[in-house]
């Protein structure tokens, strides 16, 4: 009989949370670890798990143990992680930055078996209340792996999150961030910078009857702006170089689209027709990315 393994999961937020969701009923034993009481007593009623503690020592026990805590206290529970967890246990992530994560497992002083993990999946929402059981259906979850870890383990931990739903991608931490800049972190920054400059728009009325007007094109273009705020400083700030890089990027393919607009009315046309295609054939009809 197979092993039943036994996930931790830190932090019960809305990636930990649906980790859990997404994983119950399944072959596993799961234990969630959260800071709050009030959190813990929130899983406790929706059964996410079968054993729930505020104590990291209930890790002591698991083969895979989920960081899902904010950017700013990966390393902390990183170490306080390793403190308590067994030598040969699994230690992922859920940061949506690698290059400093991974870093820093290169430079401790104790070999740590640690691949590190992004679930490309998210709402701008937070909190176990925002939880959801198919959040990573059709979604990407990047892996890169540490020094420490074997095919075994990484097969191990891609067997969990295909469970999900997810589809895992491996790659490294620099690609991975400079990657995510593109798609992630500076689209959110495009989308405060529009949100920002629409509702501050120095004509009062013109302001007011854009904002009174605005629809679905402003509501998903400026969906990102609503990001828990937490989070959002942190992606940009920690990605900085490679989010001024893309944003740099844009601002030439906006110059690009610009001249050919007024210069070149045809090929503005012809561009903007293969544009729709590709990015209609991107996606899914419920929004999953297509590409494989």
């Amino acid at each position: 009989m197979a092993k039943r393994l036994k996930i931790a999961v830190i932090g019960l937020g809305l990636i930990g949370g649906s980790i859990l969701k997404s994983l119950k009923g399944k072959s596993y034993k799961l234990i969630a670890v959260a800071r709050r009481e009030e959190t813990i007593q929130k899983a406790k009623e929706q059964n996410l798990a079968d054993v729930y503690s505020t104590d990291l020592k209930v890790i002591k026990s698991a083969d895979i143990v989920f960081i899902c805590t904010p950017i700013n206290k990966i390393k902390t529970m990183i170490n306080n992680v390793i403190e308590y967890a067994k030598s040969d246990a699994i230690i992922t992530d859920v940061a949506s930055l690698k290059v400093f994560v991974m870093e820093y497992i290169i430079n401790l002083q104790k070999p740590v078996k640690f691949i590190g993990g992004h679930p490309m999946a998210g709402t701008e929402h937070k909190g176990l209340d925002s939880a959801l059981d198919d959040l990573y259906i059709g979604a990407k979850w990047i892996l890169t792996p540490s020094d420490n870890i074997n095919e075994e383990d990484i097969n191990t931990l891609k067997n969990i999150i295909n469970s999900t739903g997810a589809k895992t991608v491996i790659t490294d931490a620099n690609k991975h961030d400079f990657a995510v800049a593109l798609i992630s972190h500076m689209p959110l920054f495009l989308s405060q910078a529009l949100f920002s400059y629409v509702s501050s728009y120095p004509d009062k009325e013109v302001r007011e009857l854009a904002l009174k007007l605005a629809a679905s094109g402003f509501r998903d273009t400026t969906r990102l702006a609503a990001t828990n705020v937490e989070l959002a400083q942190d992606m940009i700030v920690n990605n900085l170089q490679n989010v001024l890089s893309a944003s740099d990027g844009l601002k030439n393919s906006l110059t690009s689209l610009e001249n050919l607009l007024l210069f070149d009315k045809e090929k503005f046309a012809e561009l903007i027709v293969d544009i729709a295609g590709s990015r209609m054939n991107m996606y899914t009809e419920n929004g999953k990315n297509n590409l494989l």
